[in-house]
């Protein structure tokens, strides 16, 4: 079995994808703006072979799996370990030929998330809920604190998975509002990202026992408020579990429709 090689510049990675980047592959390899962070953390190794090559990506706990397959035929040896990949893609279904490549690998399948989108010309002050107030975090306290509420309420193997060695960095870029109530306690937290001219929702979560006082609905319009320029130029994107109705309906409220583009995670265990 080939040993994982380490990937230590971005001039190495380039030049994996000039080689395997082909017209006609499939791949999913949609880390290239990371890249260059990944490599100073020790983070990214590559699996190379006549045809098809595999990016691991360590994660807490686990791998995620990017790939060039320029021939469904070659199987690389890839580690014994728990790994995740992602299949992005449009329309109904996934593509079989991807599905099968990584089942053959002893992957299977997990969730389907839907990128969603919303345009404002205009924004309207978030409406006043009484007894809760949303704001930036303050503090470091509160950016684990919401790390740790997004990573106990999703599926780390959809993508949603946060590394605790990221607090710092969302601490500093401002990129978490979080919701208290009266007493002052946290019930909810959004992610959110400034990126390309695009504001991106990553998580959001409500406390169970919070749920159904309309915080979800303050986080969204703080998230809508943060993200919003003039004019036309405010956008909005969000990836969404096709399987989260209540989700799917609160986004659908705030006018994001579905842009015809999904992922269909893949697991090995």
């Amino acid at each position: 079995m080939k040993r994982p090689i380490k990937i230590e510049t971005v001039e190495q990675y380039n030049d994996l994808v000039e080689k395997y980047n082909r017209k006609g592959r499939l791949s999913n390899d949609y880390i290239q703006y990371e890249v260059a962070e990944l490599i100073t953390h020790n983070r990214i190794y590559s699996i190379c072979g006549l045809d098809n090559a595999v990016l691991l990506v360590q994660k807490d706990g686990f791998s995620r799996l990017y790939y060039y397959v320029n021939n469904v035929e070659e199987r690389l040896d890839i580690p014994d370990e728990e790994l995740v990949s992602e299949i992005l893609f449009r329309g109904a279904h996934a593509p079989n030929a991807e599905v099968q490549w990584l089942e053959d690998l002893g992957f299977r399948k997990n969730l389907v998330r839907d990128l969603y989108f919303a345009k404002y010309s205009s924004f309207t002050e978030s409406t006043f809920l009484p007894n809760v107030t949303v704001k930036l975090a303050k503090t470091l306290h509160e950016v684990q604190w919401a790390v740790m509420l997004f990573n106990d309420s999703f599926d780390k193997w959809s993508g949603d998975y946060i590394s605790f060695d990221k607090c710092e960095y969302l601490f500093r870029g401002q990129q978490i509002l979080v919701a208290r109530d009266g007493n002052g306690d946290l019930i909810g937290a959004l992610q959110f990202e400034n990126r390309q001219g695009v504001c991106w929702l990553n998580h959001v979560v409500v406390l169970s026992e919070a749920r159904g006082k309309k915080v979800g609905r303050g986080l969204m319009e703080a998230y809508i408020e943060q993200g919003h320029i003039n004019g036309d130029n405010s956008r909005y994107m969000l990836w969404v579990q096709r399987q989260n109705q209540n989700a799917v309906d609160m986004y659908r409220s705030k006018g994001f429709i579905p842009l015809n583009k999904s992922t269909l995670s893949m697991i090995k265990l």
